[in-house]
């Protein structure tokens, strides 16, 4: 099988446009001036088929599954985590977040979540968090019916600073009777975009 392998270097002082560089922590391409862009290599789960979780109220894993990310890196990520259940009818909310044995230096994303009795859900039911720990924190309304569906979006940016896993959590405020099971087509990416510890700056910003 033929295979194009680059050599990590420093990349071109002025970007040359048509170029393809590495650097060791990313792909980047210029297609057009001098405006670098990243190419994204995002390592890539999606669930086909539904796993079923437990009737907690403690961090649980989103795709049964850790992706291992390198240290000292500025990862972009973004996830949609789709749930149902059938039982138990004690009020909770959902909330997401991140666990895993990778030290992190920062993370900023923003979590998009909506439960309720119904498909489609009520907008009434949407919650909205802007999240800069990676503990995992409530982002629905308060959902109390044995059948629920549940939706939550995120989307954002995390430095690491010591490599190692990085799981997608969700998490119940309390255990509502019965567990939910996340469904098949739920999907998470992440790639690298730099070297951490500055500002990740790539194209003709000024």
């Amino acid at each position: 099988m033929s295979s194009i392998v680059l050599t990590a270097d420093t990349l071109l002082g002025t970007p040359t446009i048509g170029s393809v560089e590495f650097d060791g922590k990313a792909f980047y391409n210029t297609a057009q001036g001098t405006q670098r862009g990243i190419i994204p290599g995002a390592q890539f789960f999606r669930l086909n088929a539904d796993l079923a979780g437990a009737n907690v109220a403690t961090a649980q894993n989103v795709f049964g599954v850790t992706v291992t990310l390198s240290t000292s890196t500025v990862y972009a990520f973004e996830g949609v985590y789709l749930f149902t259940k059938t039982a138990g009818a004690t009020s909770h909310t959902l909330g997401t977040g991140f666990g895993g044995s990778a030290t992190i230096n920062n993370i900023g994303y923003n979590a998009q979540g909506s439960v309720g009795s119904a498909n489609p859900v009520s907008s009434t039911n949407f919650g909205d968090l802007l999240a800069t720990s990676a503990t995992a924190t409530a982002v629905t309304a308060a959902v109390s019916n044995a059948t629920a569906y549940a939706v939550l979006k995120v989307k954002g940016t995390v430095s690491i600073n010591g490599g190692g896993t990085f799981t997608p959590q969700y998490i119940l405020s309390v255990a509502p009777g019965g567990a939910y099971s996340t469904v098949a087509g739920s999907y998470f990416l992440i790639y690298p975009i730099g070297a951490s510890g500055a500002n990740t700056s790539v194209g003709a910003w000024a």
